[in-house]
């Protein structure tokens, strides 16, 4: 993060965990955020479709999970399905709506004056709801996933709870900084390229690995290869070690309804419970990611949904929609972050 963000900013979210950005929305546009939000149906559930076969995330709870949900992949959806069911009574991911309006909103308010590089791409945007009942989200990493194709460790969220999360609340976010665990997630990314570069199929005329490409042989046997199988057994003893010697050096943090948190959402993170029974917890995250000197096109779509389109430029202050992927091939390599 230090080549993201500059050093006085740098040096605060290393050692805390999270930066408060001093920017809140308007009340106005929460307001709107979650009266879109609940016309949603109760139990819409995103996320068996964006995690259907990461069977990487289960192996950092245990080798045998993970396993078995490689083996039957339809179990594991619906084990999926019920365990995220159970967790959030909305989620809903990438529908793109608001996403324009506050990144304008934080470069108008500025959010420039933290960051080093100057591009980030908009991954995809998520809602998520859930009522007193849930249980906590406990200590985990969004680890860097190979199904989106181009995640590191160094992803950024903007973290926006559309609720107070206080004490009195519960739901409040806490991090574990990188300066206690780091989580080494930029390594995929070279895993990828160093794999799908050496088959002439996967590669475009430009040079660039194209994840739609990317034949489901091709990726089987990215998986069963021996640095990716490495990086997956570096994961699980991080983080059992986030879990066993780091619980209590997670940060928590308070929020209002509106207000910008930015986080790295690959560090170890944990919510807690909700304890207010009189309304729901409920949050709108942007996902967004620095653009990297590594030759691996964007997707386009992820599980259908279109993703990638957004482009922020951080000298000129602006953001860019595009039809289709942002193309970071067309982007200087002096204006992108050494891997």
């Amino acid at each position: 993060m230090h080549k993201i963000l500059k050093d006085s900013y740098f040096g605060e979210q290393y050692s805390g965990g999270f930066l408060e950005t001093g920017i809140a929305l308007p009340s106005e546009l929460v307001g709107r955020i979650r009266d879109h939000y609940a016309q949603k149906a109760h139990g819409h559930n995103d996320f068996p479709k964006f995690f259907v076969n990461n069977e990487h995330q289960s192996y950092l709870e245990s080798w045998a999970l993970g396993t078995f949900m490689t083996a039957f992949p339809r179990t594991a959806k619906k084990m999926v399905k019920n365990f995220y069911g159970k967790a959030y009574t909305k989620a809903v991911y990438s529908e793109q709506v608001f996403i324009e309006e506050i990144m304008k909103h934080l470069l108008a308010n500025g959010i420039r004056k933290l960051f080093k590089t100057r591009y980030l791409v908009v991954g995809y945007d998520m809602y998520l709801r859930n009522t007193h009942k849930a249980p906590p989200a406990g200590i985990h990493s969004d680890m860097p996933n190979f199904h989106h194709f181009y995640e590191t460790e160094n992803d950024i969220s903007f973290y926006i709870p559309l609720v107070d999360l206080n004490e009195a609340n519960g739901g409040r976010l806490s991090v574990l900084p990188e300066d206690k665990l780091k989580v080494p997630g930029s390594i995929l990314l070279k895993a990828l390229y160093d794999h799908f570069s050496r088959i002439p199929a996967c590669v475009d005329d430009r040079g660039y690995v194209d994840p739609d490409k990317v034949s489901d042989e091709a990726l089987a046997a990215f998986i069963k290869s021996r640095p990716y199988q490495e990086l997956m057994s570096t994961y699980k003893s991080l983080t059992g070690l986030a879990k066993s010697c780091y619980a209590k050096d997670f940060r928590p943090t308070e929020e209002s309804a509106g207000r910008v948190l930015f986080f790295n959402n690959k560090n170890f993170h944990a919510a807690e419970q909700w304890r207010n029974p009189d309304y729901d917890r409920e949050v709108y995250v942007i996902r967004t990611f620095p653009i990297y000197d590594v030759k691996i096109k964007l997707r386009g779509t992820l599980h259908g949904v279109p993703v990638n389109k957004f482009l922020v430029d951080m000298e000129a202050g602006e953001i860019r929609r595009y039809d289709r992927e942002v193309d970071i091939a067309s982007i200087p390599d002096d204006q992108k972050v050494a891997l």
